[in-house]
């Protein structure tokens, strides 16, 4: 559904970028082959014995049911040059100041890459201890498929039962149990991905070894249950999974336990196709959750948890959405920091704020620092339909206006009213990279109502890489902004233009 093939290209680049990482109400919990509440029932297993149960486990038939899943540190590599949350271990720390948040969510998912390579004994008994103590379900996210000789290799979804075995090993060692597993994107990744060493498998064919992970799983871990996660993206839409929930149940005679969405949320219909595959999975007694991400363009915590709280809106608030699992969970560089939650800008603060009051969520529209080209009328030169100038001003780089065509191009975005100016960021959606002429004007009181040119940004430029300029001293009385491209190697757009305030307003 992409306007152009660099687009095109960047779609398939985050979903790359995401296997380095391998990282609503409902009547009724379905999912484990044991016990499913489907009118077929499940297989029969023999089961061997498993771990020492935690001490309280919480009801994880909640609705919603909170889940928390931080990146932990791990290993950088090509795809991942960032290390995890630096204070991820101190969560797990008896007076860790984020009580109230944990006192109000029921399960910590821990990262299959890290419990099964990553993790020190050490560490995994810490935390799998204070996850007992705290009164959390401990879940895992997990590969289920295996490679052939053809394809699979590297791909995420691809760790198998053997990898499965491993993880559970090792928490059971550090004197846990798996309550739950989320599957790491099967279906998308062996059926619709199509870059290096691609299955596209038939949906029969995933779901026959998605079921033999089950069982194999369950023969470790009575009682374990075991969902999805699959993300909306390119040709993956909402009725693509529910035909996937279908085929899973006719080939396996149960449901999955419950379904997790990881979103482009450059779609501009994904708050749609989210409620309808929420509605599908109330219809079939499957818990549908909905993962709360920030991009990974990012460069600060505060960018990332504040896109986040703009989509916690936009689907709870403005699109009425009922998530029966909420999850507050990263596989980029932000946040960096996990604690105390009682500042704004941390995962945990993020939670506490979201628990407390979701409306108070997103971006800051006053004071020094807050953006405020957001949410303001904005006009260009040109456009393609679905990609037009409010998605520059939307907050969120994951989104982008397009011109559809090459300089010169311009932009234009009117404040409202005057303000003083402190910085211009603009965040660039660009294929190729190469060397760009922008120039920003503004118009205001204080330039006796004529445009005045602020700024020429001139270089190389590349998609997502941040340009920004900050006077000496700040602008005086500006409402209108206009960034006029005069050379680019590209067809002109932007992700995303913030114009940050001096002060007051």
């Amino acid at each position: 559904m992409k306007a152009s093939p660099w687009h095109l290209l960047l779609v398939s680049f985050l979903w790359v970028l995401a296997t380095a990482c391998t990282g609503g109400e409902s009547d009724s919990q379905s999912g484990t082959p044991e016990g499913t509440a489907t009118t077929a029932p499940g297989p029969t297993l023999t089961l061997a014995a498993s771990a020492t149960p935690t001490a309280r486990t919480p009801d994880l038939d909640q609705r919603p049911l909170f889940w928390f899943a931080p990146l932990p540190p791990m290993p950088t590599g090509p795809g991942r040059p960032f290390t995890g949350s630096v204070d991820f271990m101190d969560l797990f720390e008896p007076d860790a100041p984020w009580a109230g948040a944990a006192g109000r969510i029921q399960v910590f998912k821990l990262y299959g890459e890290w419990v099964a390579y990553h993790a020190t004994d050490a560490e995994l008994r810490t935390t799998v201890a204070d996850i007992r103590r705290r009164g959390l379900a401990l879940a895992v996210e997990a590969g289920p498929l295996s490679a052939t000789g053809s394809c699979g290799q590297g791909v995420e979804g691809f760790a198998g039962l053997e990898e499965g075995r491993r993880i559970a090993a090792r928490i059971r060692n550090a004197g846990g149990t798996i309550d739950l597993i989320a599957l790491d994107e099967p279906y998308f990744f062996a059926h619709f991905y199509d870059g290096p060493n691609a299955c596209r498998w038939q949906a029969e064919a995933i779901a026959a070894e998605v079921d033999g992970y089950v069982r194999g799983m369950q023969a470790l871990i009575p009682g374990v249950r075991i969902g999805d996660t699959e993300p909306l993206a390119g040709a993956a839409t909402a009725a693509a999974y529910q035909d996937w929930l279908d085929t899973f149940r006719a080939v396996a005679g149960y449901d999955l336990a419950f379904l997790h969405m990881d979103i482009d949320w450059s779609r501009p219909d994904w708050p749609a196709e989210v409620l309808s595959i929420e509605e599908f999975g109330r219809e079939r007694g499957i818990p549908v959750g909905l993962i709360y991400t920030g991009n990974f363009q990012d460069s600060s915590e505060e960018a990332w948890l504040s896109i986040a709280g703009e989509r916690v809106k936009r689907y709870e608030l403005e699109a009425g959405g009922r998530p029966a699992h909420v999850l507050f969970q990263s596989w980029n560089d932000q946040p960096d920091h996990t604690l105390p939650e009682t500042e704004p800008y941390t995962f945990t603060g993020f939670i506490r704020s979201y628990l407390e009051d979701r409306a108070a969520l997103g971006f800051r529209t006053g004071g020094r620092g807050a953006n405020l080209a957001f949410g303001k009328p904005a006009r260009a030169s040109a456009l393609i339909e679905g990609y037009g100038p409010d998605r520059a001003v939307d907050g969120d780089a994951g989104t982008w206006w397009s011109a559809g065509d090459f300089a010169p191009q311009w932009i234009e975005i009117d404040l409202g009213e005057d303000y003083d100016v402190h910085e211009i960021r603009l965040v660039p959606s660009q294929s190729p990279a190469g060397d760009t002429v922008h120039r920003v004007l503004g118009r205001g009181a204080g330039t006796d109502g004529a445009f005045v040119l602020l700024h020429t940004f001139e270089g190389s430029t590349a998609d997502s890489v941040v340009q920004h300029y900050a006077p000496a001293e700040a602008w005086q009385g500006l409402r209108t902004i206009r960034i006029e491209t005069l050379e680019s190697p590209s067809w002109i757009a932007w992700r995303e233009i913030e114009i940050v305030a001096a002060g007051g307003g």
